[in-house]
């Protein structure tokens, strides 16, 4: 009797986890930035975080912002916290090994990939969207990636340029 209730304990947690967690297949997100000229924006948090949650809270769901990246980006989010599994390349795993796997284990970070399942620019940490010239960080960040700035200089200098135009 003890053996089956703890089969039956035992099916029912594998089964609870598995309703939990879902697939994040980057590969295949990827293979869909090809056809809609879109970049990847990956953003990693987790769960009891403060920083991620008034990242989330006053950086993404600002209106402005939120429009932006929904009008240029492809946006997933992964929270190193939940059973998730990511598929990156030849990675297979959960959420936080995959943020190690890439060097990136520090919360919240906001990667972007190009169509070539590259990461062309991580930013570690909360980013606001106030309009000062320091806090603009995070949109300055969204219009280097969608004008492929990237491609010729690197993001300090970007920045540097075009601060008087921010």
């Amino acid at each position: 009797m003890i053996k089956i209730v703890i089969k039956a304990f035992l099916i029912s947690l594998v089964l609870q986890l598995s309703l939990h967690s879902k697939e994040i297949n980057i590969n295949q997100i990827i293979n869909s930035t090809k056809t809609s000229q879109k970049h990847l924006f990956v953003w990693l948090h987790k769960t009891d975080c403060g920083y991620c949650e008034s990242m989330r809270e006053f950086t993404l769901e600002n209106e402005i912002i939120k429009s932006f990246i929904d009008k240029h980006f492809i946006f997933v989010h992964i929270n190193v916290s939940e059973n998730d599994s990511v598929i990156y390349k030849d990675f297979h795993g959960s959420g936080r090994n995959f943020a190690k796997r890439i060097d990136y284990d520090f919360y919240p970070t906001s990667l972007f990939f190009d169509n070539n399942a590259e990461i062309i620019y991580g930013e570690i940490g909360y980013r606001d969207n106030k309009i000062t010239p320091n806090e603009n960080r995070f949109f300055s960040i969204l219009n280097f990636i969608k004008s492929k700035a990237y491609k010729s200089m690197d993001y300090e200098d970007y920045a540097f340029d075009t601060k008087e135009e921010l």
